[in-house]
């Protein structure tokens, strides 16, 4: 651990539980999206979300599609898989 973050640690300690938790939050958010920025950028997965996005395009004009995003009560049948 850096010294720096040694400090806003000792820092952070000093605030009332409710802060902290929003601070903690924020912190694990940002690792969260440095995690996924780095598993989106690889150029095998930057290939696959291509082809999926075709894939999905292609049902799409050929009406294979449901209104309803991630809401929906419908559920993809087994042959729709998603394998980064």
């Amino acid at each position: 651990m850096t010294e720096h973050l040694q400090e806003a640690i000792e820092a952070l300690q000093r605030l009332p539980a409710d802060v902290q938790n929003t601070i903690a939050t924020r912190i694990l958010e940002e690792i969260e999206e440095r995690e996924w920025d780095a598993i989106v950028s690889k150029p095998r997965v930057q290939a696959r979300l291509r082809e999926l996005g075709r894939q999905a395009r292609e049902e799409d004009r050929a009406g294979e599609t449901e209104d309803g995003g991630s809401h929906s009560p419908h559920r993809l049948s087994g042959t729709h898989q998603c394998a980064l």
